[in-house]
């Protein structure tokens, strides 16, 4: 019984090394691919790495350097490799990529190990059997890609029309599937179009040269062999021709300038993940040739808006709301002319030098100092200087008696001087107080200038933020639309999420649209205060809207934000500020000023005389005709001189009147000057009332958007996991989107709350020089600790 027992024993630890030297051992995995391209190593290192992740744990691969062989673009080179790998017993599975070497391993009738053909661009264009879509061959699998070229073709003369198109293929896969040439007859009697076929290996300077020049479209079927650098080279080769383009597959087209393309962004990494869910399946047991082999790649209409500028290609709007589009904001790159870049202190400068309303204003006090000369005027020398020739009658000569010859040519010069005219005083000083009010006037309208500039550029970079956030948020929804399809190709989900996902996208697309037209009216009201062309573009160098408080110029305002009682102080000082820096009050102040003399003006006019000095010469320097000759006792010079005083003792109640206007006048001012004192006080005290709002709702609503993209995670990771529902999702989604709009507005508020404050206050201190700025926050700092305010000691705070 005991031997028994030991028997069984035994027998169950050799069944348990037999079972871990079957799990241990190693699936060695070799690969045939048409030849050394970019996209064929970007698929191999994707293939490699996906079946690595996915059969991790369960079972063990390994890919035989000897065993990955590139049959060079030779269709004899591709056979014997297939021949090789078929028979070498150091390879269990073979994958085969490329169209030409997928083509030629489906072609066998036989495979005596697991193969799979991973780029069969159409079974049935290759005359292929399928049952229940499979291969119907044992050991066979390859991937049908089921690329819509009638649909890509139907989406390209959408976007433009065309009549006669070019087709590029690459020239080995076009010498070595003869299929391709029905495929295009069918394509031109389909379409009513001609189409012609050209090749390309990895130049694009040579395929430029071999497009035909009526085409009028080109149509990029497969080229593999062109590297990034050359099809960017194709797409501006094509830009320069005014050729519209578009790609069958691939998002590196679309981003080097080919115009369009409609496949997935991701739908390599599909790829890998299909073909590694097939390789896993095989190391469990299963036969390739019972596994599916329908692959969609699915995607969407992509088109590079830079590219259809530039060859002024407008699609229409309802293609546009469908499409996602990338370059969508033009760049003065794009019209050769260099980009104005812009920042918050640059905006406000240019604004100053540049706006009507602030050179208008600018007129205006010119125009005052040449009435205060002119007011001064009178107070100096005036002198005349004349000449004259004159003709009488004969007869009125004789009567005159030599007085007045029948010609005479005479000349004089009169000059006076005032010594005294309280009126004309006045009107000089009254003039100087004026001046003083239209020049505080004038810095009123440069304070607005400054107000309105910086909140403008406030606006802009706000507009851009929000813009990009719907953006995300547009990207967003369609990575959920991804997952939505993945959720309904294993079960987990039903095709009406997909539609509702559309449904989103569509509604995300408008609020791109919206938040486009906003941040274009934004940069129309920066252009318009800047005096530029309304539609000029700039760039702004706060690219990083990450810490947009890093704009302020100086961040040492912050610290007396952080409590109510240091913004109770900070009231306070401000009121103070306001009240002895308001350009308002000093206009007032000045206008009061010249009221007071215009008052003491009309009071003087009761009494006050005008003196003045006057003097007059004249000289004869010819006389002629009748009475020239006549005897005269006097010279040829004349002249006079004397004090002239005068007062006027009545003017018909004139000046009573004028005392009685000048009176009321002056108390009008007061008042006014009063009310506006009131008026800056509530404008102070409504800003810091802003600004005790806005400061803290910075932090609050970050913290509201962080909570909400924490919660769409995990939201999103259970909706993939098939625990949450697509309106939970959607619900997560635009919360997050609401609140991260929340967050940037919180702080551009914050922002434009500063501007407002320092308007109120009548002094853009974070744009002064260091000098006046420091010199500013001392007082503060002074004033903090006279009121008792705990940590508003001398030291200098750095500039943020």
């Amino acid at each position: 019984m005991k031997r028994r027992y030991t028997y069984i024993g035994a027998l169950i630890g050799l069944m348990l090394c037999l079972a871990s030297m079957v799990q241990a051992k190693t699936t060695r995995i070799g690969m045939v691919y048409d030849g050394a391209s970019p996209q064929c190593e970007k698929i191999k290192t994707l293939l490699f790495n996906e079946i690595q992740s996915l059969i991790q744990g369960g079972h063990t691969v390994s890919f035989p350097v000897r065993a990955q062989i590139s049959g060079h673009w030779n269709l004899k080179k591709i056979n014997g490799a297939l021949d090789r790998l078929m028979a070498s017993p150091e390879v269990d599975m073979v994958l085969v990529l490329g169209e030409v070497a997928s083509h030629e391993a489906c072609r066998r009738s036989s495979f005596p190990k697991p193969v799979f053909a991973v780029h069969m661009a159409d079974s049935q264009s290759q005359d292929l059997a399928s049952t229940k879509r499979t291969s119907a061959t044992a050991n066979l699998n390859y991937i049908n890609m089921q690329f819509d070229i009638d649909r890509d073709l139907r989406l390209f003369q959408r976007i433009t029309s065309f009549s006669q198109v070019t087709l590029v293929v690459d020239e080995f896969i076009y010498h070595s599937t003869p299929r391709l040439e029905t495929l295009t007859r069918r394509l031109a009697r389909d379409f009513s179009m001609e189409v012609t076929v050209i090749t390309a290996k990895t130049s694009a300077r040579d395929l430029l040269s071999k497009i035909p020049h009526e085409t009028e479209a080109v149509f990029l079927a497969s080229v593999p062999r062109l590297s990034d650098q050359e099809l960017n080279k194709l797409a501006q080769g094509l830009i320069a021709r005014n050729l519209p383009s578009f790609a069958i597959m691939g998002r590196p087209c679309i981003e080097q300038g080919i115009l369009a393309q409609a496949t997935s962004q991701d739908h390599l990494v599909h790829l890998a993940r299909h073909l590694a869910a097939g390789v896993r399946e095989v190391l469990n047991g299963a036969d390739p040739g019972t596994l599916p082999t329908l692959f969609a790649p699915g995607g969407k209409l992509t088109i590079n808006m830079a590219t259809a500028r530039a060859i002024h290609v407008y699609p229409d709007w309802d293609l546009l709301i469908k499409a996602e589009l990338i370059n969508e904001a033009a760049t003065a790159m794009e019209s050769n002319a260099p980009m104005r870049r812009l920042n918050i202190r640059t905006a406000v400068q240019e604004a100053l030098s540049a706006n009507l309303d602030l050179a208008a204003a600018h007129r205006s006090v010119d125009a005052g100092a040449a009435r205060v000369s002119q007011a001064r005027s009178s107070l100096l020398p005036q002198i005349t200087l004349n000449t004259r020739v004159g003709v009488v009658d004969d007869d009125r000569a004789q009567a005159y008696a030599g007085t007045l010859p029948e010609r005479e040519w005479t000349g004089g010069i009169q000059a006076s001087q005032l010594i005294y005219s309280d009126k004309a005083w006045a009107g000089f000083e009254i003039e100087k107080h004026l001046q003083v009010s239209r020049e505080q006037g004038r810095d009123a309208v440069r304070l607005d200038i400054l107000q309105s500039s910086a909140s403008a550029y406030l606006n802009v970079l706000r507009a851009k933020t929000i813009e990009k956030i719907q953006a995300e948020n547009l990207k967003l929804t369609r990575k959920n639309l991804e997952r939505a399809r993945v959720r309904v190709e294993i079960g987990a989900g039903g095709p009406e999420e997909v539609f509702r996902w559309e449904s989103q996208i569509a509604h995300s697309r408008r609020n791109v649209l919206s938040a486009q037209s906003v941040t274009l009216d934004a940069v129309t009201a920066m252009n318009d205060i800047l005096n530029r062309p309304l539609s000029e573009v700039f760039s702004q160098e706060e690219i990083d809207f990450s810490d947009p408080l890093g704009i302020l110029p100086d961040q040492r305002l912050m610290k007396f934000m952080n409590n109510a009682m240091a913004l109770d102080l900070l009231k306070k000082f401000l009121v103070v500020e306001g009240r002895r820096d308001s350009p308002e009050l000093k206009e007032l102040t000045a206008a009061l000023a010249a009221q007071g003399r215009t008052l003491t003006r009309s009071k003087r006019a009761f009494w006050s005389p005008t003196i003045s000095l006057y003097g007059d010469l004249s000289e004869s320097f010819a006389k002629e005709g009748e009475g020239s000759d006549y005897p005269s006792y006097r010279d040829d010079t004349d002249w006079s001189a004397g004090v002239e005083v005068s007062l006027p003792l009545y003017s018909g109640g004139k000046k009573r009147a004028d005392l009685k206007q000048a009176r009321e006048e002056l108390s009008q001012l007061e008042y006014e000057y009063k009310s506006t004192a009131n008026r800056i006080e509530k404008q102070v005290l409504n800003a810091v009332h802003l600004l005790r709002a806005s400061y803290p709702g910075i932090r609050l609503s970050r913290d509201a958007a962080d909570a909400a993209g924490r919660n769409l995670e995990l939201v999103t990771d259970a909706y993939v996991r098939g625990i949450k529902s697509i309106i939970d999702l959607i619900d997560a989604q635009n919360q997050y989107l609401v609140a991260d709009q929340q967050a940037a507005n919180a702080v551009y508020d914050f922002l434009i709350d500063i501007m407002t404050m320092q308007r109120s206050i009548g002094n853009f201190v974070l744009f002064a020089t260091p000098e006046k700025l420091d010199g500013w926050m001392e007082r503060l700092q002074q004033f903090m600790t006279n009121m008792g305010y705990p940590g508003s000691g001398p030291e200098k705070e750095q500039n943020g």
